[in-house]
């Protein structure tokens, strides 16, 4: 009985100094400096002595709503050079939170001109400009990328001056504020310096948008394709032969049908209607892997995104029977692909 009163008093004596302290600024002050230092560097390794293919996908939703997702952005690192593919609204602070090093982001490509793979733009010349980037941010896009460029190079002219002007010219020189545009060719390898590395944009089918691209990602025998938005018009399954990944956008009609029966709105029905003609069903998506034999789909811009497990089951059931090597992506999915391996690790960032 004795030894247990004395454990009692122990425990209760070391709760005291311990609440004690956490009242004291100096532990206060300890505390907050050491939890800075994990939010400031709780990145994931980036540049890691591993060649590799890597994805990492920093935004995973379409335009609908969906708590805790960025629109449309996937990241694409091939040994110590970093590419990103769209950058929707939400994305650049996943990338920001992800500790990506601008530095080492050679471009932004750009799928096609719908807000949802644009609109963080501006914040990622920000990011860059701040990290220390040596010249204007590069960008390649389909036609009209100069108008984007341009567009929000005047609207955020005001804002350049005044950064440049506090942070001054030897941080954020205006010589390299804004974006170096590049129009995409279709079947034209974009350029890069990255040894081993081949991107290669193709024509998709989403009108009546007049210009959009997927891409063909080849690194040292390991293969990514991301399909940007499109029907199944057979493009994406021609490049998707043999590849490891294929990022794949993709509607279930059979959500989308339930969610126009209980739509507030005319607007919103007529909208939920529209997009049905212009997007790969999730079960076209699952048969396009199968007929290229790729190794494993990745769904991104998922319409709806899954909320819970039945709407997730739901939105995969036309999978039965015709694909099952698939995985639904979320904001911080990331798959790793070993050049000299058959590998695909799939984990979470974030």
């Amino acid at each position: 009985m004795k030894k247990i009163l004395i454990l009692i008093a122990s425990v209760t004596t070391i709760y005291l100094i311990g609440l004690f302290s956490l009242n004291s600024h100096t532990v206060q002050d300890r505390i907050l400096i050491f939890g800075l230092k994990n939010i400031l560097n709780n990145s994931e390794p980036f540049l890691d002595d591993k060649d590799t293919l890597k994805v990492v996908v920093c935004g995973s939703r379409s335009p609908l709503p969906s708590p805790g997702r960025a629109e449309a952005c996937i990241l694409v690192e091939a040994g110590d050079d970093i590419y990103i593919f769209d950058l929707g609204n939400g994305s650049n602070n996943n990338l920001t939170q992800y500790q990506v090093p601008w530095p080492n982001v050679k471009a932004v490509l750009i799928t096609h001109l719908h807000s949802d793979h644009i609109a963080d733009l501006p914040d990622a010349h920000l990011q860059s400009w701040i990290q220390g980037r040596s010249s204007s941010l590069k960008v390649y896009g389909p036609e009209g990328i100069n108008l984007v460029t341009k567009g929000f190079e005047l609207a955020y002219s005001a804002d350049y001056k005044y950064r440049s002007d506090h942070h001054g010219q030897e941080m954020l020189s205006m010589s390299i504020s804004g974006f170096d545009e590049n129009v995409i060719i279709d079947n034209q390898l974009i350029p890069n310096e990255t040894p081993g590395l081949e991107i290669l944009p193709f024509v998709v089918d989403h009108y009546p948008v007049n210009s959009a691209f997927g891409f063909k990602i080849s690194y040292k025998g390991r293969t990514v394709i991301i399909s940007g938005d499109t029907i199944n018009d057979g493009s994406v399954q021609k490049y998707s032969q043999d590849a490891d990944l294929l990022i794949h956008s993709a509607i279930s009609i059979d959500i989308v049908e339930k969610m126009r029966e209980v739509a507030p709105i005319p607007q919103m029905n007529k909208i939920l209607l529209d997009i049905q003609d212009y997007h790969t069903s999730i079960k076209e998506a699952g048969e396009i892997s199968r007929d290229a034999n790729v190794k494993h789909l990745l769904i991104y811009h998922s319409i709806p995104t899954p909320r819970n497990k039945i709407m997730e089951d739901v939105f995969f059931r036309p999978l039965d029977g015709v694909f099952d090597e698939y995985t639904l992506s979320d904001d911080g999915t990331r798959i790793i692909m070993p050049v000299g391996t058959d590998e695909i690790i799939i984990d979470q960032i974030n």
